[in-house]
């Protein structure tokens, strides 16, 4: 009984003492980019659409993981602020890259933003 006992306090303390965790989480943000509209039309139908539960410029997350059981486990998470999300969304919104977001510019982008 006292080598099973002591055999599991061993095997428990080892276990313990070799196991190596890390876990980390980077937050990735940008300067917000100068962006002007056409008129207040082409503004409200960018920030909708930017807005919109479910729409494809909503922020993103990655997780990137690695384990050996017991021993090592690591996990890295990155998620993009705000700023990030606006960023590409008015790249994508200003197709001839001239800072200034047309109406035309902000319906194809609506539309394209609901498919």
């Amino acid at each position: 009984m006292k080598k099973t006992l002591s055999l599991c306090l061993s095997l428990t303390a080892l276990l313990a003492a070799g196991c190596i965790t890390n876990e980390t989480t980077h937050y990735r943000d940008a300067e917000r980019m100068k962006v002007s509209f056409e008129n207040d039309a082409a503004g409200r139908l960018f920030y909708e659409t930017l807005n919109k539960p479910g729409s494809n410029t909503s922020r993103t997350e990655s997780k990137t993981e690695v384990s050996i059981p017991i021993i090592f486990e690591h996990k890295e998470r990155t998620v993009d602020g705000e700023n990030v999300a606006f960023n590409a969304a008015v790249r994508r919104c200003d197709t001839n890259g001239d800072g200034k977001i047309t109406e035309a510019e902000a319906r194809i982008f609506c539309q394209s933003a609901a498919k």
